[in-house]
């Protein structure tokens, strides 16, 4: 993992006034703001009306590379040669196998446990399950991997205090073989299915309200719909509260529908009074019209704060799909924890790391967590003086 140290952040909300006689509580120096009781140290430096919240965010991955399945499916269709799909669909199973979601989870939930977040995002919590691959060919018994049944029971194993807001159900995709490669099966003989699901956890104490679980209005139709939404919900902690949007909106390349659907984060962030954070993999690079579109709406990008460019603090994407590569191979960053102070209020001190990044981070087999790292931001909003 790698440590990003910060001392108090400088940015404020633009219509702040920036004078030494509204600068606030004095900075904390800078230095390691995860260890001991510097969290709450960093809750009494920004002074009265603090306003703290722990943030994970993770793409979990599910566990296989999904466009090559969805490449042999396209071949198949074109030639109507079934082995293109068929090949692909044993490379998908054998890596789903390989990369063994349970251990992963509970690396994921080490970490939690950790780092204590008061709210965990989530990405790409899929359901995968198949039946009869033994008539293709294929030596892979039935099964059914839940991504979030798992993680909850890695959750609980660990003792660790959090319920489930919501989860989103996405694209739901079965395969029909017998339709697809006209073979003598009964007509709907499903093989293999692809459920995707986003979630959101936050601790036991934390109170709820007011959550909206919605797909974006528009997607890309491909060979298979890709549906795509976010879960908001309002998150009251230490006596404050936070609008809160986890999402994963279309990839900002090629073309498609990402500016629509960044319209409508937009839209379920308005209309509130209340501080609001986004996060998620975002698919969008921060040198994108839709990146500036978010921080042209008054969100701030932690990682961007921390580096003072955009060009550093990567998460995308471990190249092994089995996600064994022995050293990280991220080159891009499309994952964020952005904020938006409400009125009278500004970015005090905060904290972030990057988590998937190390060779420290990695399983007790030795998998990366997920083929996206994940982040960890500790953040706490002040009051700016009058």
């Amino acid at each position: 993992m790698r440590r990003l140290l910060l001392p108090i952040a400088t940015a404020l909300l633009a219509v702040a006034c920036n004078t030494s006689d509204n600068a606030g509580p004095t900075p904390l120096p800078a230095g390691d703001l995860a260890a001991g009781t510097n969290w709450e140290t960093m809750i009494a430096s920004a002074g009265e009306g603090a306003m703290p919240i722990r943030v994970y965010q993770q793409n979990v991955y599910p566990g296989f590379n999904i466009d090559n399945l969805v490449i042999g499916l396209i071949q198949t269709s074109g030639s109507g040669n079934p082995a293109y799909f068929v090949d692909s669909l044993a490379v998908a199973m054998a890596t789903l196998d390989a990369t063994d979601w349970r251990e992963r989870a509970a690396r994921m939930a080490q970490e939690i446990e950790a780092q204590n977040p008061d709210v965990v995002s989530l990405q790409e919590m899929v359901t995968i399950q198949r039946q009869g691959l033994q008539i293709l060919g294929l030596p892979f018994a039935d099964s059914r991997t839940d991504f979030l049944a798992i993680f909850t029971e890695e959750l609980a194993k660990r003792g660790l205090p959090y319920k489930l807001v919501d989860s989103l159900p996405l694209t739901y995709a079965p395969i029909p073989i017998s339709e697809l490669f006209a073979l003598p099966l009964p007509p709907g003989t499903i093989f293999a299915t692809y459920y995707d699901r986003d979630a959101l956890f936050v601790r036991k104490n934390v109170a709820v309200a007011n959550v909206v679980a919605d797909t974006f209005a528009v997607g890309l139709n491909e060979v298979v719909y890709q549906s795509r939404g976010f879960i908001a919900a309002d998150l009251t902690l230490r006596g404050k509260t936070w609008r809160y949007i986890g999402t994963h909106p279309e990839p900002s390349w090629p073309a498609g529908s990402n500016p629509t659907q960044i319209s409508e984060l937009l839209d379920a962030a308005n209309g509130t009074g209340l501080p609001v954070i986004i996060a998620g993999d975002l698919n969008l690079l921060p040198t994108s019209t839709w990146y500036a579109q978010l921080t042209g709406a008054g969100f701030i990008d932690l990682l961007q704060q921390q580096y003072g460019s955009t060009a550093a603090g990567y998460t995308c994407c471990q190249d092994d799909p089995a996600l064994r590569n022995t050293s990280p191979t991220l080159v891009k960053r499309i994952d964020y924890v952005m904020a938006r102070p409400a009125a009278g209020y500004g970015l005090g001190p905060f904290d972030i790391e990057v988590f998937g990044d190390e060779p420290t981070d990695r399983s007790a087999t030795g998998m990366w967590p997920s083929d996206h790292a994940g982040l960890l931001a500790k953040l706490v909003l002040q009051k700016l003086h009058p």
